[in-house]
């Protein structure tokens, strides 16, 4: 997302009548929509989706967000698609050779068009992130709470490594958007079915620790003394 937003900056105009939008000022939109809409998914979007009957496991909601991101890079390679058509149609009517980066600036696509991959990515981070966050928490037994949690962080990690792998497969943004939009897609199908494998063991071991938790050490001790 940040580097889609770089990439625009570059672009893209950001002038809005009389005030001026910085690229860097974009990068505010995602921290602010993820405050605002995480109490609308929590009171409005999972009520409103049990009531139509549509799922709201952690399975399900995973793979949503996955596919949301998804649909994100799929817009960002339309919106560089019609970049570059733009460029092509200005370079033809004026028989010039700009590229993206020098095209005028009143020819260029506004730094809003950047708004609504920004809302859909930040909707499936909701989904995918913060259950994966509330995933790793519950079914992790109590003494490894804190590494789980530590060990899903991590994946972050190795996916900026990937990204960087990735990144060096094309040069054109165009293809690196779309690839995205595929591996993210392959992605959400793999985690579709590895859920659907280890969610049952899961819950007879999460449900196992509940009932081992449930015993007091202090009772224990008391039987013994009482055996005794």
């Amino acid at each position: 997302k940040q580097w889609y937003q770089r990439r625009v900056a570059i672009t893209a105009g950001g002038q809005l009548g009389s005030i001026t939008i910085k690229p860097d000022q974009m990068q505010v939109f995602n921290p602010l929509l993820i405050l605002v809409m995480i109490p609308v998914f929590e009171t409005v979007v999972y009520p409103l989706m049990k009531k139509v009957g549509i799922p709201t496991g952690a399975t399900f909601r995973m793979v949503a967000g996955m596919v949301l991101v998804a649909c994100s890079f799929l817009i960002c390679g339309f919106v560089e698609l019609g970049m570059e058509e733009r460029v092509a149609a200005y370079n033809e009517a004026h028989m010039s050779s700009y590229t993206l980066e020098t095209l005028p600036q009143e020819f260029q696509l506004h730094i809003l068009t950047t708004i609504p991959q920004i809302f859909i990515i930040t909707c499936g981070e909701i989904l995918c992130s913060i259950t994966g966050l509330e995933f790793a928490y519950a079914y992790a037994p109590a003494s490894m709470k804190s590494v789980c949690q530590s060990f899903f962080l991590l994946t972050n990690a190795f996916g900026n490594i990937i990204t960087i792998i990735f990144t060096k497969a094309t040069k054109r943004d165009l293809h690196l958007y779309f690839m995205w939009a595929g591996i993210e897609i392959a992605a959400a199908i793999a985690m579709f079915f590895i859920t659907r494998q280890v969610i049952g063991p899961l819950e007879k071991f999460k449900l196992a620790s509940c009932q081992e938790e449930a015993v007091k050490p202090e009772d224990v001790q008391m039987k013994e003394v009482e055996k005794k």
